[in-house]
């Protein structure tokens, strides 16, 4: 079984590679309050927590947060960010498949971008439903990526380009849950689902943006290569890359559709 894709190596430039505008971010931030607060809950765990990128304006609100992630370096820039208005996050070293939280004892568990990441998403969402209790929630943060639209967005053809260049050297590669497999996982174990849409936004970049985000490896996906290997097919997927756009400076938009998931356990 793989192992969770720690963040370790992204602690330095996660924030500013990962930052939603400031009014998503802050429309997320309502989204998750309104929740808590029909919740009645004061307190929520963050499974993945990191860099605080989500927990922090919480915490500048009121809510209490028990933090996990299994990278420490990630977790060191979260306190290096908190300031006076923060209330002082409960920080855990732990992996999403084996949570050191008692059962039975958080409200409310907020995950983003995890479930993708995990060694085994079916243990960290049977581990979410071991530590809430009954009526607890999960407030899973989902972010969508419309179709159809006038310009291409650059991370389907860049996904294809790869793919191609990755073919010949008979490499498998770590398979991503899909959401329905997700859901299907959290139903299992007696959730509902309720889901609000809470922001959409279009971002715009160029290909040249992206050829230079793969190239410096700053996502995930590109982390489970050894580095050989990545040389090799980045050599291959870069003229490819080029010859697809032409024009390395031409606009892309994709448009973002975020979605707060929340399931609520029996």
């Amino acid at each position: 079984m793989s192992e969770s894709i720690s963040f370790e190596r992204a602690a330095d430039f996660y924030d500013a590679t990962r930052a939603l505008p400031d009014n998503v971010a802050a429309k997320l931030t309502e989204a998750l309050l309104t929740e808590l607060s029909r919740l009645g809950a004061d307190r929520v765990l963050e499974v993945g927590v990191g860099t605080g990128r989500i927990s922090r304006p919480l915490m500048e609100r009121g809510i209490r947060v028990q933090g996990i992630d299994i990278s420490p370096a990630m977790m060191r820039t979260l306190r290096r960010q908190l300031g006076a208005g923060h209330i002082v996050p409960d920080l855990m070293l732990g992996d999403a498949t084996r949570l050191p939280v008692l059962s039975g004892s958080v409200p409310a568990v907020l995950m983003v971008h995890i479930l993708h990441l995990v060694s085994s998403m079916p243990e960290a969402v049977a581990e979410v439903a071991r530590v809430v209790p009954p009526g607890g929630v999960l407030l899973h943060d989902m972010t969508r990526y419309s179709t159809g639209h006038v310009h291409e967005g650059p991370w389907q053809a860049s996904a294809d380009i790869w793919a191609a260049a990755l073919a010949p050297h008979d490499y498998e590669r770590r398979r991503r849950p899909e959401p329905e497999e997700v859901h299907a996982a959290l139903k299992a174990q007696g959730a509902t689902l309720r889901v609000e849409q809470y922001a959409t936004y279009e971002e715009t970049s160029t290909p040249q943006e992206h050829l230079d985000s793969v190239r410096n490896r700053i996502y995930s996906w590109s982390w489970e290569f050894p580095d050989d290997l990545f040389a090799e097919v980045f050599a291959e997927y870069e003229p490819k890359y080029r010859t697809h756009y032409g024009d390395m400076d031409r606009g892309l938009t994709d448009a973002h559709d975020h979605e707060l998931e929340i399931w609520t356990f029996p």
